[in-house]
């Protein structure tokens, strides 16, 4: 089983799509009050304008199933909503068709991504999900796995891309020890020790406003550590052990930079400035802030003061 999901922004055009020349078979009207595609489809317009943050409302999904293989509708149904549901899609409106115009049965869904309450899901790990739901199914009806650009390799764990030519074509050449360490360290000193050990590098660089990690390897590959593993982000990285050293030093850096405000003139610490104002407040004359005493009638029986 392979799926594909695409995010887009009007309803009644997907609709048109997946029901010219009559090929689309209806299999469920979920969460909907209509009775037709074209009509869910202006239904789901009105759901979607209830949250203006939401800039691509439209959900498509599709479902393709081996060559050969025999599906009731019952199955293509279920595998639909159990999909919809692994993508958080749960109680969505959502309209599920079959098309039977290839070799291989598939279907397809509308879905609308923002729900009753007016949120739309998140789309995180959106492929991850639906090949996780997928090999479920196929687990449980005892089929052989067919996988889609966006499983998980047995071999080496990452997410296969297909014939589709990579921004970075060596991304994937990076060893398994590296790869382990990445994810695995328990300290920054850790990291780079095992990466060393492979013969690479890791580089904590600028990138913009932001930094990255890099990996620079003994040929001068250059391969982000997010694209090795999404785990090994430099946002995931922090999360897990801390700042990196040379990240600390270069911001200490700058903050005493920033203080000093001219050429041979040391920055302000929080205790001279502490300092300077006791010395002020011991050696200035008080005695001009006294006020003078008001002169006036005393109320009967009370001293003057």
């Amino acid at each position: 089983m392979i799926g594909k999901i695409r995010k887009g922004d009007t309803f009644g055009g997907l609709a048109r799509y997946l029901t010219e020349d009559g090929r689309g078979r209806v299999l469920a009207l979920d969460n909907l009050s209509s009775d037709s595609v074209a009509a869910a489809a202006s239904e789901m317009t009105i759901a979607a304008a209830t949250s203006r943050r939401t800039q691509k409302p439209v959900l498509h999904l599709s479902i393709s199933y081996a060559e050969g293989e025999i599906v009731s509708t019952d199955q293509m149904r279920h595998d639909a909503r159990r999909v919809l549901r692994a993508l958080g899609l749960k109680g969505h409106q959502a309209v599920i068709l079959a098309h039977d115009d290839t070799d291989h049965p598939h279907l397809h869904v509308m879905a609308c991504r923002v729900g009753p309450t007016g949120k739309s899901v998140s789309d995180s790990r959106s492929y991850s999900r639906v090949e996780a739901a997928l090999r479920e199914i196929e687990t449980v009806r005892g089929w052989n796995s067919v996988l889609g650009r966006h499983a998980p390799s047995p071999a080496t764990g990452q997410r296969m891309t297909g014939h589709r030519k990579s921004r970075y074509p060596r991304q994937h050449r990076v060893p398994d020890q590296v790869r382990q360490s990445l994810l695995n360290a328990g300290s920054w000193a850790e990291l780079h020790q095992g990466v060393r050990s492979a013969g690479w590098r890791l580089e904590v660089v600028q990138k913009g406003r932001g930094s990255g990690a890099l990996l620079v390897g003994p040929d001068g590959e250059r391969v982000a550590a997010g694209e090795v593993d999404r785990g090994a982000t430099l946002t995931r990285l922090r999360r897990r052990l801390g700042r990196h050293p040379e990240t600390q030093k270069r911001a200490l850096a700058k903050l005493a930079q920033s203080r000093t405000k001219g050429p041979g003139r040391a920055p302000f610490s929080t205790g001279h400035v502490l300092a300077v104002a006791l010395r002020q407040m011991l050696t200035h004359d008080l005695t001009p802030t006294l006020r003078p005493r008001r002169s006036g009638p005393r109320l009967p029986g009370l001293p003057r003061l």
